[in-house]
């Protein structure tokens, strides 16, 4: 009997500790669940906060521009923000869809802005300059090269007037 009643005394105390145990580990999730869910808000206000600095980052670098736009981030599917650097040109990615004039002029108002940027003025070679009807307003010397089935040798024009280089 006595060791039926030492066994039970045990059996006792086990089911207090366990309760205890259980109590004890109760609270601690609750803490924990208060934590996780104030890290959480901390979090998404991070990502606010980030996604409002890549869109004022965006637009002060396409402010300085005339033509070209340049896509800095992309939205993936799980909502997360990946870096990209994509121009643009009337929101026809340069890489893929743009014609030869739009990515000469895309390509001018780069060189124009940044030019203007670092306060440099260099002559400016224009390849395939028959692709293009209008180039934009340049602050520097733009010379042109064409493509001319009439003009079998060289042919160099000065402000309209022609020197026939052989």
């Amino acid at each position: 009997r006595v060791a039926d009643i030492d066994r039970a005394r045990l059996l006792l105390e086990q089911r207090t500790s366990g309760e205890k145990r259980i109590t004890d580990l109760s609270e601690q999730e609750r803490t924990l669940a208060a934590e996780f869910e104030r890290l959480e808000a901390d979090l998404y206000l991070t990502d606010q906060f980030i996604r409002a600095k890549v869109e004022m980052l965006e637009g002060r670098i396409n402010s300085r521009f005339r033509l070209a736009r340049f896509r800095l981030f992309e939205q993936q599917v799980n909502g997360a923000l990946q870096e990209v650097c994509e121009t643009t040109y009337l929101g026809v990615p340069y890489s893929s869809g743009l014609n030869n004039a739009a990515r000469t002029q895309v390509g001018l108002d780069i060189i124009r802005t940044l030019q203007e940027h670092y306060g440099l003025r260099v002559p400016l070679f224009c390849d395939n300059r028959e692709s293009v009807t209008d180039l934009p307003q340049m602050d520097c010397q733009v010379i042109s090269l064409f493509v001319s089935p009439e003009d079998p040798h060289l042919r160099v024009e000065f402000g309209g007037k022609e020197d026939g280089r052989s």
